[in-house]
């Protein structure tokens, strides 16, 4: 597996686009990311130089709705949000560790280094 470093956390790459247009980073078994490197869907900005991502939505497993609640208010109080249609925990997609994952847009890259090193909500 291919490794990226994202904010000084080393991540493991476990898919990429065919044109290598973005790239899923696992940053630990609760969090990974999905960053682009053109941004062609307009994804609110968020650059990481060590990774070279103009932006990137981070994908955070939960086990339960009601942990997806608690991870919910961290998230609104730290300046991240929900698409209109991606409110609700979803069955997981890019965190296979976990039953349910929220798909987040708009935080920080120093808030997701934080929540990484944290490993716990």
């Amino acid at each position: 597996m291919k490794k990226i470093t994202f904010v000084g956390i080393k991540g493991k790459v476990i898919q990429s686009s065919p044109h290598r247009n973005y790239l899923v980073v696992e940053l630990n078994d609760r969090i990974t990311i999905c960053g682009t490197f053109s941004n062609q869907w307009n994804w609110e900005e968020m650059p990481d130089a060590s990774s070279g991502f103009e932006s990137f939505i981070t994908y955070i497993g939960v086990r339960s709705t009601a942990e997806a609640e608690a991870v919910m208010e961290v998230i609104h109080e730290n300046g991240g949000y929900f698409h209109p249609k991606e409110q609700e925990p979803r069955r997981s997609k890019r965190v296979k560790a976990f039953p349910l994952e929220l798909k987040i847009r708009g935080l920080t890259t120093e808030f997701v280094a934080e929540f990484v090193e944290a490993d716990e909500i």
